[in-house]
């Protein structure tokens, strides 16, 4: 589902203040540390594109990893395992993610679980990971995952389809808008997007005027432009990731003498993103004329100033951290993180096949269940005993058969300094029209 651009200079070789300690050569972790193994540091596993035109992905994963280890490593860890991080670069690419998944497995014995698998390769991952027995918190908003098959995939975010059906929502019910223009990037994440929105602006009385697929490796996207400016959409619905989006938003400004209202996905929610267009079309206009769909987060509570006091402690080690502290998927991985590590914990056993059930127990809850916000609260509650529902950064988790997690949408747009602001939200009865056959 959330896919990006190039990983910022100070990102770079970051993999070597990764440090996997004690490892023991041969350990089968799928059934359990040996007991040469038992205080050995276990890793999360980021399986993202870090380089490639979707690299801006990897960051945001990498600074959902850094505050939930450190926050379990203070409270003592995992059965008293630290808990590291460490980066495998999928590219973005299909051929290239199973090679980086299978080298992930078999080089890691110690592997606790993964975050990333993205839209781009999680097709292609998740039958490793599956065989493998390694738990999963995947971006991806692929369809297929709403139903699937895999016992070890886990997703708190929706799928693209919804997605799309959200930002026909903020284009159709809320501004009102009837010619659009979809222009989305040609890899396989961000087209996911594409035939729902025709779908639902037809379904709706709207009228697609353009749909382009544009080459995300394009130095220039003036004929594209010129083209779309020629169909005369009324707004533009948009998921262009690493520098394209910038590119022809910069282009289609100055051919048009102004912008096109644009409604983006909730990748572009981001940073990196906002870094890029900013500077191409200027903090004003993107503030006047851009919104996206993300998920709900209310960024505060207890788990929120957890996390964002982490995730600020973990400057030294990824130094544009401090820019995630309201990207939604960053802190929904966060909360994957230490809802896993809190299965470990009820479970007794950092056996990945053992505590895999105890995912959905600590994020579901139960009867009765003590609401635990940080990993410490429910790592406290577990000593005692107490069963435990964790409804950390992100908010309550509602997992379904299919280990998926959906809480609905909110409309955002940047604030001139680069925040996301809430400024609309979309009923479920909304998205139902737009998705309804």
């Amino acid at each position: 589902m959330k896919r990006f651009r190039l990983a910022p200079p100070s990102l770079r070789g970051v993999v070597s203040f990764v440090v996997v300690s004690a490892l023991l050569a041969g350990a089968g972790f799928g059934a359990g540390p040996s007991p040469a193994a038992e205080m050995s540091t276990l890793v999360v596993g980021i399986l993202a594109p870090f380089t490639g035109p979707d690299a801006g992905l990897g960051p945001a994963y990498f600074a959902a990893c850094l505050p939930a280890t450190r926050a379990i490593n203070a409270a003592g860890g995992i059965l008293g395992h630290q808990v590291t991080c460490k980066q495998f670069d999928t590219r973005g690419e299909p051929a290239d993610a199973v090679p980086a998944a299978r080298q992930m497995v078999a080089s890691t014995p110690n592997l606790f679980m993964v975050i990333g698998c993205t839209s781009d390769e999680a097709a292609s991952v998740m039958p490793v990971l599956e065989q493998n027995h390694v738990p999963a918190f995947c971006q991806t908003g692929q369809s297929e995952f709403n139903q699937s098959s895999f016992k070890y995939f886990h997703r708190l975010v929706p799928p693209d389809e919804f997605d799309a059906y959200a930002m026909v929502g903020i284009a159709i019910f809320l501004d009102k808008y009837k010619r659009v223009g979809l222009v989305f990037g040609n890899d396989i994440g961000s087209q996911t997007f594409v035939a729902p929105a025709m779908r639902a602006i037809k379904k709706m009385g709207g009228t697609v005027v353009i749909n382009q697929a544009i080459d995300l490796k394009q130095n220039s996207y003036r004929t594209e432009v010129t083209k779309l400016l020629a169909a005369k959409p009324d707004v533009i619905l948009t998921e262009a990731l690493g520098p394209a989006d910038a590119t022809y938003l910069a282009e289609l400004k100055q051919l048009n003498k102004g912008m096109i209202p644009v409604i983006g996905t909730s990748a572009t929610v981001d940073p990196v993103w906002y870094k890029a267009v900013a500077g191409a079309i200027g903090a004003e206009d993107l503030t006047k004329y851009f919104k996206a769909v993300d998920e709900p987060t209310t960024f505060s509570g207890p788990g929120y100033d957890e996390f964002k006091a982490n995730l600020l402690a973990s400057v030294p080690q990824f130094a544009n951290a401090a820019k995630y502290q309201k990207r939604a998927s960053t802190i929904h991985l966060y909360d994957g993180i230490v809802m896993t590590a809190l299965a470990a914990t009820a479970a007794k056993s950092t056996d990945r096949t053992v505590f895999l059930p105890w995912i959905l127990k600590i994020g579901n809850g139960a009867p009765g269940a003590q609401v635990a916000a940080t990993f410490a609260q429910g790592l406290a509650a577990l000593q005692k005993g107490t069963a435990v529902r964790y409804i950390g950064a992100g908010g309550p988790t509602h997992f379904d058969q299919w280990n998926n997690s959906n809480t609905g949408y909110i409309v955002v747009r940047f604030t001139p300094t680069g925040d996301e602001e809430t400024v609309g939200h979309l009923t479920n009865a909304q998205i139902s029209q737009l998705s309804s056959p």
